[in-house]
């Protein structure tokens, strides 16, 4: 399952994690683990969503790849 994605974001998630190898979207313990994560969904989050959710999607997504044991950081 996937996170609660704030809607201008949910493409860019899908996107990303659609387009890097893994085989199920929820499988975050594989996209955390593509080192051009960040970069594939941060370009596409700051176009479509406003501060506050760029925030929210930062925050999920250092959340799940924890959750999955494979810890990232999102420059701000």
């Amino acid at each position: 399952q996937l996170p609660d994605i704030p809607p201008c974001a949910l493409n860019c998630f899908v996107e990303a994690l659609g387009n890097d190898g893994c085989t199920r979207l929820t499988d975050f313990k594989c996209h955390c683990s593509k080192p051009e994560l960040p970069g594939q969904i941060t370009p596409c989050v700051e176009e479509a969503c406003p501060l506050d959710a760029r925030i929210s999607v930062s925050n999920i997504v250092v959340d799940q790849c924890s959750k999955a044991g494979v810890p990232i950081d999102i420059p701000p």
